[in-house]
């Protein structure tokens, strides 16, 4: 059983200018000791060796009084605890409990704050702005700030459900997929929190429940995002008269040759070397993903224009001096392709799509297999994790695959092809 005592270390560094010390509670626990300050502070020579404070203190009852205090809530967390549970545990992890039990309010337990801590230590904006929405749902959906984990239920959440199907945030019902997208949010932090408080090992359960347990979280239904040959030419060659299409026009282009390298990617993109766009896709650069690996893409002559259009002071200068984040240039860049598409009567098309409709066209028109695509995706295939271990990366294979896709923009339409005129091949366009 853990021991408790008042002392006072007479070191240099422990004593004030004013020549006093702090009073901590020392904890004996398993053969080791750990201590907790106090708001109190002596004289050294005022502590007795029995963890008294003496009489020649000012002030040394009520002292006593108020340690005594202090060490018999320590000892009542500690028989809470059980003593099968502090058998388990160091003496450290005493020490942790004490201080986590002693926090005002130890019961509740804050969602938004908590959830505020994960962010603060994101490394991916993407994943911070994901957090941020499930952060912000919830609070609109409780109408308070914060929110005690024992308030998230299976039936609260099943409620929050149906009511962003009804109307969301912005007073509009919600699609399944984001819908889900919220609710995925909302649990990875929700399990997050169980594996921070929770101590299965010394029985320590402070987030007991899983409201997940009896959710359903609705899946995102795959809608399509690829356009074909045609129309990526037709948006390749059109003319426009606004800067913003023409940007929009040019980057989707650029992520296009890039074989469906997305936003955040080009924009912190790196000067070619030797003639190649190397990059590691910021998505799957995780610190647990052991697969990630570097993409390697030959600068072919239609992405040399572009490069050279947009890099007058440096590699794409003007996008990134224009543009202080990849966020903006992102957003302008869709607002360009909103614009080509209601030229065009497109459906919205935004800068995602050029990665779909590359593979696409990889494999529907360049009859490039599936696990070629993968590889020049930059996809992790789970059927060969132990082979790309000992195989040695082949970039030919980018260059030629990338190569075969962008030589279907070279192809002429159907209306364009030559016909047989007796003398020679004319080309003809049905108007």
């Amino acid at each position: 059983m853990a021991t408790f005592k008042s002392i006072v270390f007479t070191q240099k560094n422990h004593i004030k200018n004013d020549g006093t010390a702090n009073v901590k509670i020392r904890i004996y626990h398993e053969r080791e000791s750990q201590y907790i300050s106090t708001q109190f502070y002596i004289l050294p020579e005022f502590m007795a060796p029995s963890g008294e404070i003496s009489p020649e203190c000012a002030d040394a009852d009520e002292l006593n009084y108020e340690l005594g205090e202090i060490i018999q809530s320590y000892r009542k967390i500690i028989l809470k605890l059980g003593t099968g549970s502090a058998a388990k545990m160091t003496c450290k992890d005493l020490k942790d409990h004490i201080l986590k039990a002693t926090e005002p309010e130890y019961e509740t337990i804050d969602f938004v704050a908590f959830a505020q801590t994960v962010i603060d230590r994101c490394k991916k904006p993407k994943t911070a702005e994901w957090y941020n929405q499930a952060v912000s749902v919830m609070k609109w959906f409780y109408k308070q700030e914060t929110i005690d984990f024992r308030d998230i239920t299976s039936s609260k959440i099943n409620a929050l459900m149906v009511q962003l199907s009804i109307a969301g945030q912005k007073k509009k019902p919600l699609q399944a997929g984001a819908i889900g997208n919220y609710l995925a949010g909302i649990r990875a932090l929700f399990n997050l929190a169980r594996l921070h408080y929770n101590n299965d090992d010394i029985d320590i359960i402070r987030i007991p429940h899983d409201p997940f347990a009896k959710v359903k979280i609705p899946k995102y239904k795959r809608k399509r995002k690829n356009i074909g040959i045609d129309e990526i030419k037709k948006i390749r060659d059109g003319e426009y008269l606004t800067e913003r299409e023409t940007i929009g026009r040019d980057c989707f282009l650029i992520l296009f040759y890039l074989m469906g390298i997305n936003m955040n990617d080009l924009y912190h993109l790196k000067p070619p070397v030797n003639g190649r766009i190397e990059y590691e896709r910021s998505k799957t650069n995780t610190d647990d993903n052991l697969y990630n690996f570097k993409l390697s893409i030959k600068i072919e002559p239609e992405l040399q224009v572009l490069i050279d259009k947009y890099s007058p002071d440096g590699f794409l200068s003007t996008l990134k001096t224009r543009y202080n984040c990849s966020q903006y240039l992102t957003a302008t860049v869709n607002k360009g392709l909103k614009r080509i598409c209601n030229k065009y009567g497109y459906a919205k098309i935004t800068s995602n799509w050029s990665r779909h409709s590359w593979a696409s066209l990889a494999r529907n028109k360049a009859d490039v297999n599936k696990a070629d695509i993968d590889f020049c995706l930059g996809h992790v295939n789970n059927d060969y994790k132990m082979a790309d271990i000992y195989i040695e990366i082949d970039y030919s294979i980018y260059d030629r695959v990338n190569r075969k896709v962008l030589d279907l923009l070279l192809e002429k339409e159907e209306s364009e092809k030559p016909i047989e005129n007796n003398s020679k091949n004319t080309y003809l366009r049905v108007v």
